[in-house]
């Protein structure tokens, strides 16, 4: 099978496009903010200690003789980058990895040449990482995890009932649980079993100080308390 992608659930084959070639993976651009000082040569740097988004642009192809079909072809493609279901842009040469979607933006195509191959660039901005595939499956939290990657976003889901002191690498947070309760540092949010927001159920803080640290993690609850997480794995 030739080079292909895989984006909002569907791949560019069940359009009937053809991915040129590999798309070239720029590598993140640190956020360095530069301060100038008056009556001073040069500036001085501010390292914000995060990444810039990036830019992948990916080059496709089809082959139509006819201008209706095109034109067809054309709101397929757009219905395809337009109506987002799922943010994950996956390379046919990755396929453990993915990125993160911000915004698509559609190039150019040119209706003039019917019976050439009609061409045309896709432009997906995406957050910086690389997130690992099967650190979207949640699982059981252990007393102990290694994180490989970088520091990374988790979800963690509590299950019981009652009040649960989890600690997270030192950081110590009190939580009322009714069943469930759901900590989301992607999204910064608490919710209830039913997705409905969790208000004043946890004294939390920083939602920074629960993330997933590089290397080894630990973690401890208050008994009679189930506790998962998904780990959100990403790299540079």
């Amino acid at each position: 099978m030739s080079y292909f992608i895989e984006f909002n659930n569907k791949l560019n084959t069940a359009l009937g496009i053809e991915v040129v070639k590999r798309p070239a993976i720029p590598f993140p651009t640190r956020k360095i903010t530069p301060i100038d000082v008056p009556g001073r040569n040069g500036s001085y740097y501010n390292d914000d200690e995060v990444y810039e988004d990036m830019v992948i642009p990916i080059s496709f192809n089809f082959i139509e003789n006819d201008l209706s079909n095109i034109r067809a072809r054309v709101r397929e493609i757009k219905s395809w980058i337009e109506d987002i279901n799922d943010e994950k842009l996956r390379l046919s040469d990755e396929p453990n990895i993915f990125y993160k979607v911000c915004m698509v933006e559609l190039s150019e195509v040119s209706y003039e040449d019917l019976y050439e191959i009609q061409s045309f660039t896709i432009n997906f901005t995406v957050n910086p990482y690389q997130y690992i595939l099967k650190g979207r499956k949640e699982i059981l939290l252990r007393n102990i995890l290694f994180n490989l990657w970088n520091t990374c976003e988790p979800i963690y889901r509590i299950v019981g009932n009652g009040e649960c002191k989890l600690n997270i690498n030192g950081t110590v947070v009190t939580c009322t649980v009714k069943d469930e309760l759901i900590i989301d540092t992607v999204f910064d949010k608490i919710l209830e079993k039913d997705k409905t927001f969790a208000v004043g159920k946890t004294d939390i803080k920083y939602m920074e100080s629960l993330y997933l640290l590089k290397g080894k993690n630990t973690f401890s609850w208050s008994n009679g308390f189930k506790v998962y997480i998904t780990p959100n794995y990403r790299t540079i």
